[in-house]
């Protein structure tokens, strides 16, 4: 069991080794293909293809996927998914796509196997955006029995706010209208130590002209609708 002792001298060592290998996150796995078993915590989530990284009897992965209804995100084959700006429903909008994530221990407990978990995130839509300028998100408090998973949207309120040994946010603010370029890694630490990470990347393109022209029009219905609320 994570004593808070224990937790805040895992985050102290989190942070210093996070801090030695500062550098952009490429996507990382041992296959990029479908995760048997996983679900993301949901229903008709795609797991295929996943990042998936093994470590001994641990199993990492991650994927970014549509969000609520849609098809399956298009992919490079190597660990970059390719996703489109705009928004789904929700306060604040949504993007259109969720990243996810899973753990798996097939031999021990999640919360005694005496590894430490977390999860890094970018709001930047810059290209290669350094690990130090990241959000870290520790998912070491939650893991518990074999298997932790979960499905997550970038404009989530919780992953803006700083939560003391649970969420140290990235700078600014997710835009789900921007294109550019957005990288998530999941890593196993072991006294603060990484020892494994599957990692991708989600590139959102520019608009084409009939996306343009759709959100051209969407702007002057708003606006029509606010000019006759007057």
């Amino acid at each position: 069991m994570f004593t808070a002792s224990r937790l805040l001298a895992a985050l102290v060592l989190t942070s210093a080794s996070f801090a030695a290998i500062a550098a952009p996150v490429t996507p990382t796995y041992t296959t990029f293909s479908n995760l048997a078993g996983a679900t993301y915590g949901g229903k008709g989530i795609p797991t295929d293809p996943s990042a998936i990284t093994t470590y001994g009897s641990l199993t990492l992965g991650m994927a970014a996927t549509q969000r609520l209804v849609g098809p399956n995100l298009g992919h490079d084959g190597a660990g970059t998914y390719f996703a489109n700006t705009g928004s789904t429903p929700g306060m604040p909008p949504r993007a259109t796509w969720n990243f996810n994530y899973y753990i798996n221990d097939s031999a021990q407990n999640l919360a005694s196997n005496g590894l430490t978990y977390a999860l890094l995130y970018d709001f930047d839509a810059g290209v290669g955006t350094d690990s130090s300028q990241m959000g870290m998100w520790n998912l070491t408090p939650f893991v518990g029995g074999t298997t932790h998973e979960n499905s997550q949207n970038l404009s989530f309120s919780f992953l803006s706010a700083t939560l003391p040994g649970i969420i140290t946010p990235p700078a600014g603010a997710f835009d789900p209208l921007a294109a550019g370029q957005y990288s998530f890694a999941l890593i196993a630490l072991r006294d603060g130590v990484e020892v494994a990470r599957s990692a991708i990347n989600v590139q959102v393109p520019e608009p084409g002209p009939l996306a343009l022209l759709g959100l051209g029009m969407a702007g002057l219905l708003a606006a029509r609708r606010r000019k006759q609320a007057k």
